[in-house]
């Protein structure tokens, strides 16, 4: 689905810059839709693993479609099975005996329908992966499109130190938490008539959000004669978010891969990158390794045994580096009074203090750092 939106979209784009070329209607079967989506990355760290499994959507109507009822397991060489169970919608879980996730094991997926069909795996070979030597981060400014339009903010980067018996071939993916806070704290409301929260309510004052990088950071190191890289450029913050602005964390995780699975991240790192022009590139597929054992529909996705290492890094208030960020909160004089506002806008929150409150209508987020989805639990590796 992803190569097909890119596709739809360099034709769109190509019709508005070249007169010439006929109009074009993209006949999109529905065959498209309804394809089986599997992320299934074991790793020789989690106690438990976890596999997801969905369905595509329609492009006129995106949305998550989880598959329910698999009946799913991992197979080791020797037909040792672990089945994992469905514990939400998509999403399965199960463990597998550590002696199994040691270098040079083979691993497969096989997967049951609802429908009673047969999803197999080809069998991937876990790795031997090195620790994670430095992760660290620099001031930086990134040149824009157009002269004066830089942006500052910092650059990750991590090393590779492996040795020569380690993977060739790798990829990282970035997990980031940030600490922000709503302007005001809950101290004045209406709903109808005006009401005061004794002592003012500070629950919602600090949240804590958490989401991952969506970028593909791959290298391989088949042709360098050392099995290191150093300076490996990750993802960048710039200084117009509030990530910066109270405590940023991030925790990085290096996945050593087998050759097949790096094709394929590769793949997707390719579909993914968005500096190539107009007429550079188009989406290539992306093929996984994963089929229907009865038939020739199509699978999306890929399985895929990785050593994975974590380290995690905090990054307080940056020195020198000056930030210029919207909180989200906004607030509006009522210059008619309560009259204004509606019955089903109740409640509405109001700027005021210890005192007395003001005819000025605070939005939501101004009082509810909820609102922009976090979480007001400290998270347990939170430094303060």
């Amino acid at each position: 689905m992803q190569q097909n939106k890119k596709l739809i979209l360099f034709w769109l784009t190509a019709l508005l810059l070249v007169s010439c070329i006929k109009p074009f209607d993209p006949d999109i079967s529905l065959s498209d839709t309804d394809k089986v989506v599997i992320n299934a990355q074991i790793n020789d760290i989690d106690t438990v693993q976890k596999i997801e499994i969905s369905l595509t959507s329609a492009i006129s109507k995106p949305e998550f479609k989880p598959l329910s009822g698999c009946t799913v397991r991992v197979v080791a060489d020797d037909g040792t099975s672990f089945g994992f169970y469905e514990a939400t919608a998509g999403d399965y879980f199960g463990t597998i005996d550590p002696a199994y996730l040691q270098p040079g094991a083979l691993l497969r997926l096989e997967v049951i329908t609802p429908q009673g069909e047969r999803i197999e795996s080809a069998a991937d070979r876990m790795p031997q992966g090195p620790e994670i030597s430095e992760v660290y981060w620099e001031l930086t400014t990134l040149e824009g499109n157009r002269p004066g339009n830089e942006r500052n903010g910092i650059q990750f980067y991590t090393d590779l130190h492996a040795e020569a018996w380690h993977s060739r071939f790798f990829r990282w993916e970035i997990v980031e938490t940030w600490e922000y806070h709503a302007d005001y704290p809950f101290q004045w409301y209406y709903d109808g008539a005006v009401h005061q929260v004794i002592p003012a309510d500070y629950s919602r004052l600090i949240c804590w959000k958490t989401a991952f990088v969506p970028y593909v950071y791959s290298l391989n190191t088949i042709n360098l004669t050392n099995n290191a890289f150093e300076r490996f450029p990750l993802h960048f913050v710039s200084n117009l978010t509030a990530r910066l602005a109270y405590g940023y964390s991030v925790e990085v995780r290096q996945y050593a891969l087998s050759e097949t699975s790096f094709a394929y991240w590769e793949q997707m790192r390719l579909n993914n990158e968005q500096d190539a022009g107009l007429f550079e590139k188009q989406p290539v597929p992306v093929q996984g390794n994963l089929r229907f054992a009865d038939n020739d529909k199509e699978v999306l996705g890929n399985f895929s045994v990785s050593a994975i290492r974590r380290k995690r890094l905090f990054v307080d208030p940056v020195p020198g580096l000056e930030l210029d960020f919207s909180t989200g909160c906004s607030a509006t004089v009522l210059e008619k009074g309560f009259r204004e506002i509606r019955p089903y806008e109740y409640p509405v929150y109001l700027l005021g203090d210890d005192v007395t409150y003001s005819m000025v209508l605070l939005s939501d987020g101004c009082v509810d750092c909820l609102v922009h989805g976090g979480i007001n639990v400290k998270p347990s590796f939170w430094p303060r």
